[in-house]
C-alpha cells in the first residue's frame, strides 16, 4: 500500500518520471513475492506431533549440556566414558577372577618370604643373644641373661610368621626372663641397648660393612658409678678403629674420650645461639669437674677430674697396647680447631678419630 501511494504521488511529475517507473516495477515484484509466499504457506500441512517431538528433542539437548558438558562435543565424550564403564561392570566376574588369581599368587610369595625371614631369625637369635650377653659382662651386668623369643611356628604358612619378636631379660640371677621393655630399669635398658648395638656392629664387622663414623646420643642415660665406667670403656674400645661421637653428661664416659667437644648455649640480648668448641687439656679438666660436681672452679673437683682423666687415660693406653685391634687398623687422631657456629643444643656436628665426647652446657656452670 505504501508503494502504491508513492507511485500515485509521483504521477505527472516530469522530473521524477524515472523514479515513478522504478516504484511501479517494485510494486509488481512485491506482488509476485506475496503471491509466491501465499502459495507456499497454503501448501504446508500442519503436524502437531512432529512439532512436539522437535521441541522435546531440543529440551533434552539443553538438559544434557547442563549436566554433562558445555557443548554437545563434551556430552558425547562423557557418553563414551560411561559406555566403557558399563562394559567393565558387565565383565566384573571375569575381572574379579583375575584379581583373585593375582592376590593368591602375591600372598603365596609373601608367605614364602615370611617363612624365610623366620628361618633367618631362628638361626640368628641364639648367636645374637650370646653376643649381647658377652657385651653385658663388660657393662657391669655380668650375671644378666638375654633371650630372643619368636612366636610358635605353625604348620600352615602365615604372612605374619616371625613378625612378633621379643627380647627377654633377666638382669639378676634367679630372676625370670621377662620382656626387656617392661622389666629393665633405665640403666639396664640403656646398657642392654648399647650391648645390642655393639653386638650388631660385630656382625657388620664380619661382613665388612661397619661405617667409619658412629654417633651415640646419651646411651648412658640412667647409669652411674661402675656402670658408667664400663660404658665408657666399651665406647672407647669401639673407637680404637673408627671415629665415635658420644653425647654424654657423665664424667666417667667423657674422660674416656681422646678429645672433648663442648656444646655451649650462649644467650644475648635478642637471641640464643649454640657454640661448639673443642676443649684443650685445661678446659677439659674444668668441664669434667663441672660434670662431676657442678662447679668448675672447685679445687677438689678439679683434682678429682685430673685423677679421673689420668687414671682412665693410663687404662686406655694399656688396653690399646695389650689388645689387638678387633675392628680394623687404627687411624691417626685428627686435631680440630674450635668451631663456633649455631647448632641445636646437645647435638654434635664434629669430632675426632677414635672416640670424641661432647657435653652440653651454658656459660654458667651447672650440673651436667
Amino acid at each position: 500500500d505504501s508503494l502504491s501511494v508513492a507511485a500515485t504521488s509521483l504521477q505527472r511529475r516530469g522530473p521524477l518520471g524515472s523514479v515513478e517507473q522504478r516504484v511501479t516495477a517494485l510494486i509488481a515484484d512485491v506482488e509476485d513475492v506475496i503471491a509466491e509466499l501465499r502459495d507456499v504457506v497454503e501448501g504446508i500441512e500442519e503436524n502437531p506431533q512432529r512439532m512436539a517431538e522437535v521441541r522435546s528433542r531440543r529440551q533434552l539437548l539443553r538438559e544434557l549440556r547442563r549436566k554433562y558438558g558445555e557443548n554437545l562435543a563434551a556430552v558425547m565424550e562423557y557418553r563414551e566414558t560411561v559406555r566403557e564403564r558399563i562394559a567393565e561392570l558387565s565383565s566384573h566376574e571375569e575381572r574379579a577372577a583375575t584379581l583373585e588369581t593375582e592376590r593368591v599368587a602375591v600372598v603365596r610369595r609373601l608367605q614364602v618370604a615370611s617363612a624365610n625371614v623366620r628361618k633367618q631369625r631362628e638361626s640368628a637369635a641364639k648367636p645374637l643373644a650370646d653376643a649381647v650377653e658377652r657385651r653385658l659382662v663388660g657393662l657391669a651386668m655380668g650375671k644378666a641373661k638375654l633371650e630372643i623369643e619368636l612366636p610358635p611356628s605353625s604348620d600352615a604358612l602365615d604372612v605374619d610368621e616371625g613378625s612378633d619378636v621379643r627380647f627377654l631379660l633377666a638382669a639378676n640371677p634367679g630372676s625370670p626372663l621377662l620382656p626387656l621393655a617392661k622389666v629393665a630399669s633405665g640403666g639396664e635398658l640403656a646398657r642392654s641397648m648399647l650391648a645390642l648395638r655393639l653386638a650388631l656392629l660385630e656382625g657388620r664387622v664380619a661382613l665388612g660393612g661397619i661405617p667409619d663414623t658412629l654417633v651415640f646420643d646419651e646411651v648412658d642415660a640412667g647409669i652411674g658409678g661402675a656402670a658408667a665406667l664400663a660404658v665408657g670403656e666399651a665406647l672407647a674400645e669401639l673407637g680404637r678403629g673408627r671415629q665415635v661421637l658420644v653425647v654424654t653428661h657423665l664424667a666417667q664416659v667423657a674422660a674416656k674420650a681422646d678429645d672433648h667437644i663442648n656444646v655451649v648455649k650462649v644467650q644475648t640480648s635478642d637471641r640464643t645461639k649454640t657454640e661448639v668448641v673443642v676443649l684443650d687439656q685445661l678446659a677439659r679438666v674444668a668441664e669434667v669437674a663441672r660434670m662431676l660436681g657442678g662447679n668448675a672452679d672447685s679445687a677438689a673437683g678439679r683434682q678429682h677430674a685430673q685423677e679421673l682423666l689420668a687414671n682412665l687415660s693410663v687404662a686406655s693406653s694399656a688396653a690399646r697396647t695389650s689388645k689387638s685391634n678387633p675392628v680394623g687398623k687404627q687411624k691417626p687422631v685428627l686435631k680440630q680447631k674450635p668451631v663456633r657456629k649455631p647448632s641445636p643444643a646437645g647435638d654434635v656436628a664434629l669430632g675426632t678419630k677414635r672416640t670424641g665426647s661432647a657435653t652440653s652446657g651454658s656459660r654458667r656452670p651447672k650440673a651436667g
